[in-house]
């Protein structure tokens, strides 16, 4: 596993960078997790690297799991690891412990959550990002993707 590098501490007023990763821990995953913690590990290091301006911003990341069957039901078998953070080391530890159990994966329902739930940055300067991390079709569940997704881009909030 490479190691994120910390980047020195930006001033507060700082242009941020805020990444929610969401993880399919349905066993679906059971043959694919270790390969997509490793994708979502690389992207991770790859935003530590970013710069705006030639200053280091602000980079947080965020950590839900869904689609596990030891969750919740009436959360939508979603649930939220990590609020925005900028210890790369916590978010290592969190993402490199997921496992799999069970099956019901909504996509839609967990990207509206990563919505509702964080402190998304309000400045049209920071960019902010969710990478959804899983291997099942986005029209499951009871919240639809389409309706969340524009949410997510009235926000200005990419999602990958």
């Amino acid at each position: 596993m490479q190691v994120a590098t910390s980047q020195p501490t930006p001033p507060a007023n700082s242009r941020k960078v805020q990444v929610a990763l969401l993880f399919d821990t349905s066993v679906s995953m059971d043959g694919l997790i270790d390969q997509a913690k490793s994708r979502i590990w690389n992207i991770v290091n790859e935003i530590g690297t970013l710069e705006a301006g030639g200053k280091v911003p602000v980079i947080q990341f965020a950590l839900y799991r869904y689609g596990n069957d030891g969750l919740s039901a009436s959360k939508n078998f979603i649930e939220q690891l990590l609020d925005l953070t900028s210890d790369l080391d916590l978010v290592a530890q969190k993402l490199f412990s997921l496992s799999t159990n069970g099956g019901n994966e909504y996509c839609g329902a967990v990207i509206g959550r990563s919505l509702d739930d964080l402190k998304w940055s309000t400045s049209a300067q920071d960019l902010k990002m969710i990478y959804i991390a899983g291997n099942e079709p986005f029209n499951q569940g009871p919240i639809d993707y389409k309706i969340v997704t524009k949410k997510a881009c009235e926000m200005e909030i990419f999602v990958n």
